[in-house]
């Protein structure tokens, strides 16, 4: 049968125009693809099972890896930028993937819902390099990736302080939220090592694990 459930929850679109900065190694989309792929590995050698809401159930299959990549190759679903709605079990593990742009009332009723039987989890943002540091100067349209329009900008550069300041509040709120919960929230950019994303998600599983989730503290993987 396995050991407990761990759903790796991909949401999408991981997309910034896609457009790969040169400060990154890999797109949102790949480097999140290759940490899910890695993690499940890791996890199933530990006798665990490992799930994608709405597209795989829990499963502790050696062939893990070619049973998500079949399931996401045949996946024809719309998908928006936060999980599908499910309830795990209470002793089920959580790691959601996303750039996590969503408004933070949304955030907040995704984190009500896979919390509500008490498991616990993990969000990851994960963002280009770009998305930190707004390196932009000049007229530049920016494309919300997801349908909702166009904003332009004269001159960009004039926004970056704004921005950062938005940036920095918005992953306050974030955070504030996880840790009513008791969960781990982190951000990675994709100009660093994914092996550091994976370290830190595996070991924040091992010690959930092995202990009764106190003061567990998340870390910058960013």
């Amino acid at each position: 049968m396995g050991g407990r459930a761990h759903h790796l929850a991909l949401a999408g679109p991981l997309a910034l125009n896609g457009v790969r900065p040169k400060a990154a190694r890999d797109s949102k989309l790949e480097r999140t693809l290759i940490v899910t792929f890695a993690l499940a590995e890791l996890l199933v050698a530990g006798g665990e099972r490992v799930g994608i809401p709405g597209l795989m159930k829990p499963t502790a299959s050696r062939s893990v890896i070619d049973k998500m990549a079949q399931a996401m190759l045949h996946d024809d679903a719309v998908r928006l930028s936060l999980p599908p709605s499910f309830v795990p079990s209470a002793l089920a593990e959580i790691v959601v993937l996303s750039d996590f742009w969503s408004p933070i009332s949304e955030i907040k009723g995704m984190l009500a819902g896979l919390s509500s039987a008490g498991a616990h989890g993990t969000l990851v943002q994960v963002v280009d390099p770009a998305e930190e540091t707004f390196p932009y100067s000049g007229r530049i349209e920016f494309v919300e990736p997801e349908g909702f329009g166009v904003i332009t900008a004269g001159r960009a550069e004039r926004w970056a302080h704004d921005y950062a300041a938005r940036v920095a509040l918005h992953r306050e709120q974030i955070r504030a939220e996880t840790n009513k919960l008791n969960w781990l929230f982190t951000t990675h950019t994709t100009s660093r090592s994914a092996a550091e994303l994976l370290l830190f998600l595996h070991g924040g599983m091992m010690v959930s694990k092995s202990s009764t989730r106190v003061n567990v503290k998340a870390g910058r993987a960013s």
